[in-house]
């Protein structure tokens, strides 16, 4: 209850905070032309976001409510199981599945086998650990892998709303190579102290401030092609909040790892192929919405699992 009341009372001063910046902008759009003070009202909005814990770029979370017979994920999934008979099985009993999973399986059919389990395996025990690694690589971690994926997340599953602590977890392993930091315990820490925003997803403040509580420190950083290849050649993974484009259509987080040949390396938690492909410089910046590189503490303090 008491967190309840302060998620709320943090809503409340973020609705006002944005109404009096709005009125300043309207105040700046009489005086210096009404384009100037429209943009004041968007750069002031951007600005307060973040700092009151609320993400710009996760995108709403959509509520597991189970899915529309009718609707366009069932009938996108309806069309592919001509080429996928597995897909008929899912379309049949469509009602005991999510509409946002099946939203996301109809544009990732690599989701499938995930999909199919979630009856049975929702809500089930996350593993212990993200498994082996590979020194000084950042390992891909896919935020609906069923080892963590069906898992609640705030009014979702890590599967779903998951990918900002995904992303956090494999920086984390890079970076102290603990294996035990998996996306479940990052979304249970997430959740848990308050960098989970209902309706809203995953705060900025968790790659910030939070990720202080797996040993990492973050820079936040200009959107610069200089300044990122600078944090990747000091061996600082870089996570970025997306905005709509090739990675999302609402809000998304991603690791960028590394660069070659002018070309930049990714891990995204909710996709093989994206992660697999070498990215333009360009065509990421604008999709970027902010961007965090990290490194290691010096003094790791006690860890939260």
């Amino acid at each position: 209850m008491r967190r309840t009341r302060k998620n709320r009372t943090r809503r409340l001063l973020v609705r006002r905070a944005v109404l009096l910046l709005a009125a300043a902008g309207i105040v700046a759009g009489v005086v210096f032309g009404m384009k100037t003070g429209l943009g004041i009202v968007r750069e002031a909005i951007l600005a307060v976001a973040p700092a009151s814990g609320v993400s710009v770029s996760a995108g709403s979370v959509p509520e597991l409510s189970a899915a529309d017979p009718e609707g366009e994920a069932v009938q996108r999934l309806r069309e592919l199981s001509a080429q996928e008979p597995r897909l008929a099985e899912i379309v049949d009993d469509c009602q005991s599945y999510p509409e946002a999973l099946l939203d996301m399986l109809s544009r990732n059919l690599d989701m499938l086998d995930f999909v199919l389990g979630y009856p049975e395996n929702k809500g089930r025990e996350p593993a212990k650990s993200i498994g082996e690694m590979e020194p000084g690589k950042v390992p891909l971690l896919l935020q609906y892998d069923p080892r963590w994926g069906y898992i609640g997340y705030g009014d979702s599953i890590i599967a779903v709303a998951g990918c900002g602590p995904t992303c956090l977890s494999m920086v984390a392993a890079d970076l102290t190579g603990d294996s035990g930091i998996t996306p479940a315990v990052v979304a249970r820490y997430a959740q848990e102290k308050g960098y989970y925003v209902e309706n809203v997803g995953t705060s900025w403040s968790l790659m910030s401030e939070g990720c202080a509580e797996f040993g990492l420190q973050a820079e936040e950083l200009s959107l610069s092609r200089g300044v990122l290849e600078n944090a990747l050649a000091q061996g600082r993974p870089v996570i970025c909040s997306m905005g709509p484009g090739d990675f999302t259509t609402a809000g998304h987080f991603i690791v960028i790892t590394g660069e070659s040949g002018g070309q930049f390396s990714v891990c995204d938690p909710n996709s093989r192929e994206r992660s697999g492909m070498l990215w333009d410089y360009d065509r990421l910046a604008s999709q970027i919405r902010n961007l965090w590189a990290f490194s290691k503490e010096e003094k790791k303090q006690e860890i939260f699992y």
